[in-house]
């Protein structure tokens, strides 16, 4: 488990995320070149641009998934391990981890990050309406992120752009899930 700082650059405004061990340490931001420090203040607080402190647990999945599930306090963020999603058996597969992290992880707000999807089936939509469907009747939310262009035209054909909640980041859609 690491613990990561929410930051929010003074300059720009753009979010940025960082560990807790780099405290007292400089960078830049990458938005607009901002150097940005983060101190310890004497009452045990950090100076004013820390957010929040995010913990962070990459939860057990199968070993040969397709998924990885990072928690993010109660906050379930998937990724893909591979970039195609194509035949029958990935695709059953894929819906198959995808209903573990609501129901054996019990996480009912959900962040999908396609940014290493280039390919996948139109089956793919199908798993991705009835995990929408099972995370709605869980009283969650559901949220999509980094999606290629050559992948949103698929979601644009099939209008799903309008079922699903679509973020261009992954921080975009974990901040806006937090605020809820």
């Amino acid at each position: 488990m690491a613990d990561e700082i929410v930051l929010k650059c003074s300059t720009c405004g753009k979010k940025l995320k960082t560990d807790t061990k780099y405290i007292g340490h400089r960078a830049r931001c990458p938005g607009c070149g901002s150097v940005i420090r983060i101190s310890k203040q004497e009452d045990g607080g950090t100076d004013g641009v820390v957010e929040q402190v995010v913990q962070l647990d990459e939860l057990p999945t199968r070993k040969d998934g397709l998924l990885k599930v990072t928690k993010q306090n109660n906050i379930a963020v998937v990724s893909f391990r591979t970039s195609r999603i194509l035949d029958q058996s990935n695709v059953q597969q894929l819906g198959e981890e995808l209903d573990e992290v609501v129901d054996k992880h019990k996480l009912s707000k959900i962040v999908i990050n396609f940014h290493n999807i280039h390919y996948m089936s139109s089956a793919v939509m199908g798993k991705l309406v009835s995990l929408h469907k099972k995370v709605k009747g869980a009283g969650g939310q559901l949220k999509l992120c980094n999606i290629l262009p050559n992948i949103y035209e698929i979601f644009e054909i099939m209008r799903f752009n309008k079922l699903f909640d679509i973020c261009e980041s992954e921080d975009e859609a974990v901040i806006a899930m937090m605020k809820t």
